[in-house]
């Protein structure tokens, strides 16, 4: 089932996306998603929006009321989502979304483990080099893995660059076990 929400979630997120790139209004429909993700991870309002026994013109209404400012097609997707019992995929669809805009303006995104703490020009020098190496801009985001013994483990997207202590040694050991054969 989990694979068929997320597939779900692709293509809600992929139907946002064309709807806000017919209007070049992604950064509204980015701020509007992620205040309805806010919105409807509150239990009471996910109660109150899935539940059968309270009409969908009172579930507009409200949201309406509390949602000023937003896109009404925005409001209208909760709605829909809710009345199909999806809204439990709402994170994942702001997630693609937020990939495909990142796509589109050439940013990718590194996970970055390390031993140690960075410090914040490791960080920038990190990001620069992996700038250069992907030809894009990076955002990076760091964390610490005291397992790595030294180095850094850098993951983009589905590349992995391993550059650890511990990745180092394991290489080693391989290579004296097939020198002894």
């Amino acid at each position: 089932m989990a694979k068929r929400a997320f597939a779900l979630a692709l293509r809600y997120g992929q139907a946002v996306y064309e709807i806000a790139e017919a209007k070049d209004a992604f950064d509204s429909w980015l701020s509007d998603l992620q205040l309805l993700d806010t919105v409807v991870a509150d239990k009471d309002i996910l109660f109150f929006l899935e539940s059968p026994k309270i009409a969908l013109g009172v579930k507009k209404e409200v949201l309406g009321k509390k949602l000023t400012g937003v896109n009404p097609a925005a409001v209208n997707l909760v709605l829909s989502l809710a009345n199909r019992g999806r809204l439990g995929i709402m994170p994942d669809i702001v997630v693609d979304f937020q990939r495909r805009v990142d796509e589109r303006r050439g940013i990718a995104h590194a996970e970055v483990t390390s031993a140690v703490a960075l410090s914040d020009q490791d960080v920038a020098d990190i990001r620069k080099k992996l700038s250069e190496m992907f030809d894009k801009k990076v955002e990076v985001s760091a964390s610490v893995d005291a397992s790595l013994l030294g180095g850094v483990v850098a993951r983009v997207g589905d590349k992995v660059i391993d550059g650890s202590l511990a990745r180092r040694l394991q290489i080693m050991k391989q290579e004296i076990n097939q020198a002894r054969l």
